[in-house]
């Protein structure tokens, strides 16, 4: 499995960083929309196993707020976008009450898969569209899956008190703590090569913001898996399970670092401006 792990990352890392860097805002689109229906698809393939019409349903209503971002370039269209997600689920179950245990249950696993995964994604669209997107965007991506990598080596080398042991119990104090560091680390990198015009005193704290986001989005993704009796949520990328598995704690950091930067950009801190480019070039 380790070797799995380095062999998947160092075959999909190289082309990632490609497509961020040369590949333009539409190529960039088109892999946050197929990362999100491949979240979308192991997330109700694990917790309605079997249940195909209802898996089509979620992600075809999951990517309803992405797609309408990537049309409009900004988030306009987010509110009736999430409105349509619960207009469809409130259709369905309610002309299908009677075939499920739970009714109540079922609805909310559906509207929590649809929404968590496209709200979180479309924020990664959102980032990519500031005037300096592309930078933001190898900064998280950088930050993120170093913190993870800290995570899991630290965890399994130094890793004896468990983090959440109800939840994961793979998951420790140490990992959670080395992940931090290497985030750190990572986001002093990201900022000498590509975000000099940052001041450099606004990442430390940005980039231990987002680690613990990323590390409450792994966490997250770990109460999905126990509820559904799964232990990944695929096996799409050896070594690491699924795609959810692989994005979960980006996707929740997303948000967190876009907001962020609007704030900041509002009130002209820190050398960060919230100029947007449009999504044609």
């Amino acid at each position: 499995m380790h070797r799995q792990r380095i062999l998947t990352a160092l075959a999909a890392g190289p082309l990632l960083l490609a497509a961020i860097l040369w590949g333009g805002s539409s190529l960039f689109n088109m892999i946050v929309v197929l990362m999100a229906s491949m979240c979308l698809y192991e997330y109700y393939h694990a917790v309605f196993p079997g249940n195909i019409p209802v898996a089509c349903a979620g992600i075809a209503s999951g990517l309803i707020p992405v797609l309408s971002v990537i049309a409009y370039g900004n988030t306009a269209p987010v509110a009736p976008a999430v409105y349509s997600v619960l207009l469809i689920s409130v259709s369905i179950f309610i002309f299908t009450y009677s075939k499920w245990q739970n009714c109540f249950e079922s609805w909310a696993f559906f509207v929590l898969g649809a929404l968590y995964i496209s709200i979180c994604a479309l924020h990664l669209v959102l980032i990519r569209g500031f005037a300096d997107g592309v930078s933001w965007i190898l900064f998280i991506a950088v930050v993120i899956f170093s913190g993870d990598s800290g995570a899991y080596y630290i965890g399994r080398a130094l890793g004896k008190k468990k983090l959440c042991p109800s939840i994961s119990g793979g998951k420790t104090v140490a990992g959670a703590v080395g992940g931090l560091v290497l985030n750190v680390l990572a986001g002093l990198i990201m900022w000498f090569i590509v975000l000099r015009q940052v001041d450099p005193r606004f990442i430390v704290p940005l980039v231990i913001l987002l680690g613990a986001a990323g590390q409450l989005g792994d966490l997250a993704e770990s109460i999905i898996k126990r509820a559904s009796g799964v232990k990944d949520s695929g096996s799409f990328l050896p070594g690491h399970g699924g795609v959810f598995d692989r994005v979960d704690a980006l996707l929740l950091s997303a948000p967190l670092l876009y907001w962020i930067l609007v704030l900041a950009g509002h009130f002209h801190l820190f050398g960060i401006t919230e100029r947007l480019i449009y999504y044609a070039t």
